[in-house]
């Protein structure tokens, strides 16, 4: 405990000098900009996530199908692969309205999403819900098991559900994109009990460090130098060795911006479509990945 403050202020240091180096990057203002952007296209699309689901977010009409026209890269065996998209803080499922839309032309047929509060719902009963959505996806579909996409305190509420909920049992593979799998300083800003759950440091996220265990799940988390927030932003790293994830650094892409980018979703869809392989680079590690749009 008494090597926190002293690791923080380490990572504060390291992510104020790589921001420093950004102020002479073009690719960084382009990506600030793409940022501002986005955060208006979520805001707009918003009121749509409150809508009744009547169908899974990324299952389309068969006029639907016909219309996109797109190849399925995946086979039928991984196109059955159930996927639930978990959105962050302040959020609802609209969050996912591009990646399920990407995931249903790639070929996958059931991809769901949920709704959750978090100011008024702590971590823990955020996950008992993941629970059982996770088991009403399998009970319609009869798969198995499922694959997990979690954006920002997504991310660590399937964490929860898989390492404290029995969810090694019934997930494959779990993608999250700019969690804060260490805490974040800006959560400090955040109102109800979750936030107060993501500083750096808390009593939640030590307990679940102490809970990750070897399993069959494949784990794969996205994280940004630019951002602004997940901060320290190496936070975004999954490096506990017990989980042995495959960490991707994306440079130049916001937070926001990791639920938009082409290539962000590209490389997604290539790991829930490899199974078993690891198509970024291994079981273990952290590889690159350059966003430009």
């Amino acid at each position: 405990m008494s090597d926190e403050p002293t690791e923080a202020s380490s990572a504060l240091r390291a992510q104020a000098a790589r921001a420093l180096g950004h102020l002479i990057r073009p690719r960084s203002y382009l990506g600030l900009a793409r940022e501002v952007a986005l955060a208006t296209f979520h805001l707009g699309a918003y009121p749509l996530g409150l809508l009744p689901a009547v169908r899974p977010i990324g299952q389309a009409s068969d006029a639907d199908a016909d219309a996109s026209g797109a190849a399925h890269p995946v086979d039928y065996a991984r196109a059955a692969l159930p996927v639930v998209l978990v959105h962050g803080y302040v959020h609802n499922r609209s969050a996912f309205l591009v990646m399920a839309r990407a995931l249903k032309r790639a070929g996958f047929e059931q991809v769901h999403g949920l709704n959750y509060n978090p100011l008024i719902a702590d971590l823990p009963q955020i996950a008992l819900g993941l629970a059982s959505e996770v088991q009403r996806v399998r009970d319609r579909t009869g798969a198995e098991r499922v694959a997990l996409v979690g954006h920002s305190m997504g991310g660590i509420v399937a964490r929860h559900y898989v390492q404290l909920l029995g969810g090694h049992d019934t997930v494959e593979t779990v993608i999250t994109l700019g969690a804060p799998h260490r805490g974040s300083l800006t959560s400090h800003l955040g109102l109800g009990p979750a936030a107060k759950q993501l500083r750096p440091g808390s009593a939640y996220l030590r307990r679940l460090e102490e809970s990750a265990r070897p399993s069959r799940v494949r784990w794969i988390a996205y994280y940004s130098d630019l951002d602004l927030l997940v901060v320290p932003a190496a936070s975004g790293k999954l490096s506990h060795p017990a989980l042995a994830a495959t960490n991707v650094r994306v440079n130049d892409t916001g937070h926001l911006s990791l639920l938009l980018s082409s290539e962000v979703l590209s490389s997604v869809i290539a790991h829930l479509a490899g199974g078993g392989a690891s198509p970024a680079g291994g079981a273990e590690g952290t590889t690159l990945l350059q966003a430009t749009r």
